[in-house]
């Protein structure tokens, strides 16, 4: 990430970041608008992140403000920053005053977020944080992805299927830390499991 600042956590302090906010991981692709009046279907998809991205927004706060090691706050803040943004456009599409010209490059629109930290006290470690925030990123993602398989108007589907490969992009954040801090243990297989599912695979499927 470019121009950001990296904040130290401190009780009682406001964190306001105000340089650029570049996101290289993220691909938009802006293709054409939509129409004033949203299918109902598409409506209550968005009503519903609306009310999820309230609750997970305050929970990514928490642990920006818990969270010790910089690298980890500097994802969790992009992550707020991001679903900050999924926010307000999803607002401007529900508003047939204004969702006409909304388009996925509106994803593009970052702006600097307030991190308010008033009580830094906490029992979560920054594994347990780094793990649940993954998870976090990994289930919206798959949200948005599914809800814009069923979502009906052309150009809101479109930014819902960008709006999952951002969570995805920041999934693979989380994942590069944990990786590095040796937080996470996944057992490797070895040749002989591998060759004898394989062989079992070969055999159901007659190949």
């Amino acid at each position: 990430m470019d121009n950001i600042q990296q904040p130290a956590s401190k009780a009682g302090c406001l964190f306001l970041f105000m340089n650029g906010i570049s996101f290289q991981y993220i691909n938009i692709y802006t293709m054409g608008g939509i129409g004033m009046i949203i299918k109902a279907i598409d409506l209550g998809l968005m009503s519903e992140h609306l009310m999820v991205h309230k609750g997970v927004l305050g929970k990514l706060e928490l642990y920006f403000c818990l969270a010790e090691d910089e690298r980890l706050k500097q994802i969790l803040y992009e992550q707020a920053v991001v679903m900050k943004n999924h926010v307000n456009v999803m607002i401007k599409l529900m508003n047939p005053e204004t969702n006409e010209g909304v388009t996925a490059a509106a994803l593009q629109e970052l702006k600097p977020l307030e991190m308010v930290c008033t009580d830094t006290e906490g029992r979560l470690s920054d594994q347990e944080i780094a793990l649940e925030a993954r998870n976090t990123a990994k289930s919206m993602a798959g949200t948005n992805f599914s809800s814009a398989l069923d979502m009906k108007t052309p150009n809101v589907r479109r930014i819902h299927i960008q709006m999952a490969l951002q969570q995805t992009g920041i999934q693979e954040r989380y994942s590069e830390l944990i990786k590095e801090k040796g937080w996470e243990y996944a057992p490797d297989s070895n040749r002989g499991e591998q060759e004898e599912a394989a062989r079992r695979f070969k055999e159901l499927f007659r190949e």
